[in-house]
C-alpha cells in the first residue's frame, strides 16, 4: 500500500485489525495534494526503487521487514485512545490506557 508518511500510522492500525501485520506500507512524503505536477513527479521517483522491490521480494521477506513500520507510532496514539490524521483526531475512551481491547 502507498500512502502518504502522515497516514502510515493509520494504515499500520486498519493492517492490523485486518491481520495483515506484515502488510507492506510504502510512505510518500505527505502532502500530496496541491503539489504541482513536478513535486509529485520527484515524490514518486524518491519511491519507486522501493515499490519495484515490494513488486518482486518474498512475500515473508517483506512482512518481517514491514510489519514494525509505523508500529510505534500506531501504538503511542491508540494507548492515549486517539487515531490522529492531519489535524483530526477521533478519541475513543474504550481504547484509552488500561482499557480491554
Amino acid at each position: 500500500m502507498i500512502c502518504s508518511d502522515e497516514f502510515g500510522p493509520l494504515g499500520r492500525a486498519e493492517a492490523q485489525v485486518l491481520g495483515l501485520g506484515g502488510l507492506p506500507l510504502l510512505a510518500i512524503p505527505h502532502p500530496l495534494a496541491g503539489n504541482d505536477a513536478a513535486l509529485v513527479e520527484a515524490k514518486a521517483r524518491a519511491i519507486a526503487a522501493e515499490v519495484l522491490a515490494t513488486l518482486t521480494d518474498d512475500a515473508e521477506r517483506l512482512a518481517a521487514r514491514h510489519a514494525e513500520r509505523f508500529l510505534a507510532l500506531t501504538e503511542k496514539r491508540l494507548e492515549g485512545g486517539a487515531v490522529c490524521t492531519d489535524d483530526v483526531c477521533a478519541y475513543d475512551p474504550a481504547l484509552g490506557a488500561g482499557a480491554s481491547r
